[in-house]
């Protein structure tokens, strides 16, 4: 399990060892050892693990460290999300009826604590293989009527789909989609989900203009991204170069990497 904010005592940390001073390993573990006098090898492992992650150390040689003075990047968390018991209810009913499909399934509700102006209504993406598409829609569509939709298009989600206060929208799974596990149920990363909203913008069209710079900076400045897997999932998209754009000249989210990002 991942150490939390309070477990790292980065106030701490910070008064004892300067940014960008090099330290000894063995300085930061008689560190930890004052707030864990029995802090096994296996733990301070994971604590080393946790503060590279949170780009608060940087290792600079064998047995050496460094503070980064990333003050920022304490703040951010991994994206975890709280499934509504709608979306939940969705998932269990696929996986059940198609227990060997592979899918991936988010909400749009998600987005809402991101933007200025939230939407009434919430879209459940269910994601499934090409193959299954049909199956599935029909399936869902006689446990949900009315409220099922299969590849909709801009003309479509604004005569039927806004108006509901829940709708479950059906579309291909694109390959490699970048995902996650937890507790048995994959989700796509949220890398996955801002690279969706903006490329798929008459499905997302409630999402763009200033909404999708809101949802972009906000999530930048809340959560840890890879980047890496961002510009990779856009690449494969047909939009790596765009969505780089974008991030430079229309919010103001940082990029930590500076290369240029380059359609596949």
């Amino acid at each position: 399990m991942e150490n939390s904010i309070s477990q790292l005592h980065i106030r701490e940390l910070n008064k004892k060892f300067p940014t960008r001073r090099p330290f000894q390993k063995s300085a930061l573990r008689r560190f930890y050892s004052r707030f864990q006098p029995e802090l096994s090898e296996q733990a301070f492992r994971r604590i080393l693990y946790a503060l590279e992650k949170r780009q608060v150390l940087t290792p600079i040689g064998a047995g050496m460290y460094a503070r980064t003075g990333n003050e920022e990047a304490v703040s951010r968390e991994n994206f975890v999300p709280d499934w509504s018991s709608a979306c939940k209810g969705i998932q269990e009913i696929v996986k059940q009826a198609f227990p060997y499909l592979e899918t991936l399934s988010w909400e749009t509700g998600l987005l809402h604590e991101w933007m200025r102006h939230q939407p009434a209504n919430n879209q459940i993406i269910l994601e499934v293989e090409k193959d299954a598409c049909e199956s599935v829609f029909n399936h869902l569509a006689q446990e949900y009527p009315g409220q099922v939709f299969l590849e909709p298009d801009r003309a479509m989600m604004e005569r039927y789909i806004l108006p509901l206060p829940e709708s479950i929208l059906i579309s291909r799974l694109v390959t490699q989609s970048p995902k996650k596990k937890l507790r048995g149920v994959v989700f796509p990363r949220l890398e996955k989900i801002l690279v969706d909203i903006f490329v798929d913008s008459d499905k997302f069209f409630a999402f763009q203009g200033e909404e999708l710079v809101h949802i972009f900076e906000n999530v930048f400045s809340a959560y840890w991204i890879n980047e890496k897997t961002l510009f990779r999932y856009a690449g494969r998209r047909n939009a790596g170069a765009r969505l780089k754009n974008f991030i430079d000249t229309k919010t103001m989210a940082a990029l930590t990497q500076t290369g240029e990002h380059q359609d596949d």
